[in-house]
C-alpha cells in the first residue's frame, strides 16, 4: 500500500484525522474500492476484544519511542489509539497477522489498465506478458493488452463482480461471458459479473463505454449508469458519464428505455437520439453518429467547443495535465477533428495559428499562456 494512503487510514482510525484528509482517503477509496475493503477489515478487526485488550495494556510511551518517526504525539487516547493501529495493523507482530497474511500490505493501486477479480487479485492488462488464458472457477479469460473476452462454461458459475479500470492515454474493449461486446474509452470503468445466471443482466459503468449487446429477450441487459439505468434487450448505445451530474446516453440500433433512481420517469429512445439527465430531468434530441461515436475510431469530432472542453478530451486521451494560465482561453470557441493518431502537437500549432492562444507543453504538462 501507499505510505500515504496507510497513514491516513491509520489516523481515520484513530479519530485523529484532518477535514481535508479526510475528504482525501474517502475520494481514494472511493475510486478503489479495494482499499475501502482493507480499511474496513482494519476497522473491524480493531474493534475486536483481543485489539481491546492490547490497547488496555499499552505502554504509550515505549510506543511514541518506537513510532516517533511516524507520528505527531498527540493528547492521550486518540494518538494511543492511532500508535496501537500501527503496532496491531502494520507492524508485522499483529496478534491478527500471526493467524492470516495482512491484506494491507498487498493493496496496490495500478496505473495501468487493471482487471479486478472478485478475490481482488489484480492483473495489468497493460503488460503483454499477462497475455494468455485465465482460468477461474469454471470461467475462462481471455487476457491481451487490448481487449479481454469472458467465457463461461455453465449458467451456474460464479456471478462475483469483476472491475476493469481503463486509465487516461487508454482504451479497452471486453466481452462479457453472455457475449456482450463493450468498448471501454479512456478514465472509465465498469463492473460487471463473471457470468450472468440471474433473470437480469447488469453492470455498471462510468467515464464512456459503447455496447453492443447480445440480444436475449428472456434475460433484460441492464446499464447502470449514475442516477441513470439503461433496459435494453438488444442493441447498441453508447453511455456517458464523464460529466456526472448529467449522464447521456446515444442509441445507435434498437430500442432502449431510460429510467431515472431519483424519479418515475422513463424515457424511450429510437435510434439517432440521444438522451441527457439533468436535474432529475430528461432532455432528448438527435444526436450527430460522428461527434459522439468518434472516439471508438481515435477521433474527437467539434464544433463550436470550448478549449476546456477539449482540454479535458486531451487529459483523457493523452494523459496530460492541462492547466489554464490565461483563463480567457477556456472559453475560446473551437470546430475540427483531434486525433489519437496524430497525437496533440499538431493539432496544438493549428490551435496557436488560427486563434492566437499560446502554450506549452513540457514534462506531461500543457499550459495555456
Amino acid at each position: 500500500m501507499i505510505p500515504q494512503i496507510e497513514q491516513l487510514m491509520l489516523e481515520k482510525l484513530s479519530g485523529c484525522i484532518s477535514e481535508e484528509d479526510d475528504v482525501h482517503l474517502n475520494l481514494v477509496m472511493e475510486q478503489h474500492p479495494e482499499l475501502k475493503t482493507v480499511f474496513e477489515e482494519l476497522e473491524q478487526r480493531m474493534k475486536e476484544p483481543v485489539a481491546q485488550q492490547y490497547l488496555v495494556h499499552l505502554d504509550e510511551e515505549a510506543l511514541w519511542r518506537q513510532h516517533k518517526h511516524k507520528f505527531t504525539k498527540r493528547s492521550s487516547g486518540r494518538w494511543m489509539y492511532a500508535a496501537a493501529a500501527s503496532v496491531l495493523l502494520l507492524a508485522g507482530s499483529s496478534i491478527y497477522f500471526l493467524q492470516k497474511p495482512a491484506r494491507i500490505a498487498q493493496a496496490t493501486v495500478p496505473t495501468g489498465i487493471v482487471l479486478q477479480l472478485a478475490n481482488g487479485q489484480q492483473i495489468d492488462l497493460s503488460d503483454t506478458t499477462k497475455a494468455g488464458v485465465l482460468k477461474v472457477g469454471t470461467t475462462e479469460i481471455h487476457l491481451s493488452s487490448k481487449s479481454a473476452k469472458y467465457d463461461a462454461a455453465n449458467a451456474s458459475a460464479d456471478m462475483a463482480i469483476n472491475v476493469l479500470r481503463v486509465p487516461a492515454g487508454k482504451d479497452y474493449k471486453l466481452e462479457l461471458a453472455d457475449g456482450t461486446e463493450v468498448w471501454m474509452n479512456a478514465k472509465s470503468e465498469i463492473r460487471f459479473p463473471m457470468t450472468f445466471n440471474g433473470k437480469t443482466r447488469e453492470v455498471t459503468v462510468s467515464g464512456e463505454a459503447y455496447f453492443s449487446i447480445k440480444q436475449d429477450p428472456s434475460h433484460p441487459f441492464i446499464v447502470h449508469a449514475g442516477d441513470v439505468s439503461v433496459d435494453v434487450l438488444g442493441t447498441a448505445f453508447n453511455v456517458n458519464t464523464y460529466t456526472s451530474a448529467s449522464p447521456r446516453v446515444a442509441l445507435a440500433s434498437g430500442r432502449v428505455a431510460l429510467k431515472s433512481n431519483n424519479s418515475e420517469q422513463v424515457v424511450q429512445l429510437s435510434p439517432g437520439y440521444e438522451a441527457v439527465y439533468n436535474q432529475q430531468t430528461f432532455s432528448v434530441d438527435a444526436f450527430d453518429r460522428r461527434n459522439t461515436l468518434g472516439w471508438m475510431e481515435g477521433k474527437y469530432y467539434f464544433r463550436n467547443a470550448t478549449l476546456k472542453d477539449i482540454g479535458e478530451v486531451i487529459n483523457r486521451w493523452f494523459d496530460i495535465e492541462v492547466v489554464f494560465e490565461n483563463k480567457s482561453a477556456e472559453r475560446v470557441d473551437i470546430t475540427g477533428i483531434l486525433t489519437k493518431q496524430e497525437g496533440v502537437a499538431d493539432f496544438l500549432d493549428n490551435l496557436q495559428k488560427t486563434t492566437g492562444v499560446r502554450y506549452e507543453l513540457k514534462a506531461g504538462m500543457l499550459r495555456f499562456l
